[in-house]
């Protein structure tokens, strides 16, 4: 249920495309709302991430609640997760000495050939890695994203922009390109090993496909 907005205010916003504008709301006792308004022209992105996200959030908790829908408005409101993007929680540990608040709202992020080269960068560092803390990142994206899946869900957009990180879980947000599908890994996981290089030889569910995905930029532009 939607909280009364009356006290809250908005406390930052940025935005990842030219669809919308996220907006966290913050009232003085400290409660925090996640605000999605969109733009004119996406009304079809706004109800496909209405339904995805409240269809995926009544049968796992790994996605922000729906706590209020104003189509006439354009705005979605989801409850808060606290954590961290995995792009800003990649940027401040193989990124060197970027200011992350210059990638807050960040739009360079269509592999293979529109990524800012310095997050095309960390995220190879990532990858690469072999200590305790990017691994345990990469079994709990792993994890998410399997959940996700058995319940039927496309993610569409698995880029560190829309994963969150509590320091144990992984959270999944932005369901604008989401739609039930028979074999969601197939897409997903083109992206989660583009990104993350998860190792997805021992996946039942993409044993098909995981010869064919491409591990680099070249092969995805092949």
């Amino acid at each position: 249920m939607l909280p009364k907005l009356d006290d809250f205010t908005v406390t930052t916003s940025w935005t990842n495309s030219e669809k919308s504008v996220v907006h966290l709301l913050e009232s003085p006792r400290g409660e925090k709302v996640i605000l999605k308004a969109y733009r004119r022209g996406f009304t079809t992105s706004m109800f496909r991430a209405y339904v995805a996200s409240s269809y995926v959030a009544r049968r796992l908790p790994l996605v922000p609640r729906v706590l209020g829908f104003q189509p006439w408005r354009n705005e979605l409101y989801f409850s808060y997760i606290s954590g961290q993007r995995v792009l800003e929680w990649v940027l401040q540990r193989f990124g060197g000495n970027l200011r992350l608040a210059d990638f807050q709202s960040c739009h360079g992020l269509n592999p293979p050939d529109h990524v800012d080269p310095r997050i095309a960068e960390a995220f190879s560092r990532f990858r690469e890695s072999v200590s305790p803390e990017p691994q345990r990142l990469k079994k709990a994206i792993r994890t998410s994203y399997s959940s996700l899946h058995r319940v039927g869900i496309l993610h569409g957009s698995p880029d560190p922009r829309n994963i969150i990180y509590d320091g144990t879980r992984v959270f999944i947000i932005d369901f604008d390109h989401a739609r039930p599908s028979l074999n969601p890994a197939a897409i997903d996981y083109r992206w989660l090993r583009y990104w993350y290089g998860l190792d997805l030889s021992c996946e039942a569910d993409v044993a098909e496909t995981d010869a064919t995905m491409p591990r680099t930029a070249d092969e995805l532009r092949r």
